[in-house]
């Protein structure tokens, strides 16, 4: 029974580093200090952006390690990193009050694939870290997808934006709050975020910033 079990153990606490491959942790202790660097900054539509870490190959490992593995690790890796590009962007932007966190929705097929709501738990995450702070964040998962999509992995920018027009919609909130934050995990063209701030247009209401864990550099 301990042996079946082994491989699926080992998805979630890989015996090692998954970053750059070390023996003995799941992310090694160098790599973990590396990846929580200082929160660097960029636009979307004129709307500020924030992120920790450049996409690249080594931080796909962790972002799929997240996403399609669940390792609590990873996880907690992109949950801190999302935090603290919060911190900054509350003080830049002389944020006050309660914040209400907008996630970019996954798709049902993704959620049944892996068997839970990635970005919503790491949303979740984000606003526990808050609490300890005493912050005051709401999870506010309004947008949804309204119609299906293709696999983005091998599309272009072009295309991309194509297959995200008019993909979402944003329900209007019970409450209304003063300020909005987009959260996503990763940012490469920027598509889903540039459809998330239309869908959100319908409704009256436009994110004061953007914060992500990773982001490619077109967006500096």
């Amino acid at each position: 029974m301990l042996k079946s079990l082994r491989p699926l153990f080992q998805l979630v606490y890989p015996p090692n580093c998954l970053i750059c491959f070390a023996p003995g942790n799941s992310i090694c202790s160098q790599c973990n200090s590396k990846w929580l660097t200082h929160t660097k900054t960029g636009q979307i539509n004129k709307i500020p952006l924030y992120f920790t870490n450049y996409y690249n190959a080594e931080n796909a490992r962790i972002i799929l390690a997240a996403k399609e593995n669940g390792n609590k690790l990873a996880k907690q890796l992109l949950a801190n990193s999302i935090f603290t590009s919060l911190t900054k962007a509350k003080l830049d932007l002389n944020l006050n009050g309660e914040i209400a966190l907008v996630s970019i929705p996954s798709s049902s097929d993704s959620i049944r694939k892996r068997g839970r709501n990635h970005i919503n738990d790491l949303v979740e995450q984000v606003v526990g870290i808050a609490k300890l702070q005493e912050l005051e964040l709401i999870n506010l998962p309004i947008l949804s997808i309204t119609r299906k999509i293709k696999d983005q992995s091998n599309l272009n920018k072009n295309q991309r934006m194509l297959n995200m027009s008019d993909a979402y919609l944003a329900k209007s909130p019970k409450s209304a709050f003063k300020d909005l934050i987009i959260i996503d995990d990763l940012i490469t063209t920027g598509a889903s975020i540039q459809e998330g701030i239309r869908a959100l247009s319908v409704i009256n209401l436009r994110p004061v910033a953007i914060i992500t864990a990773c982001a490619v550099g077109a967006h500096l």
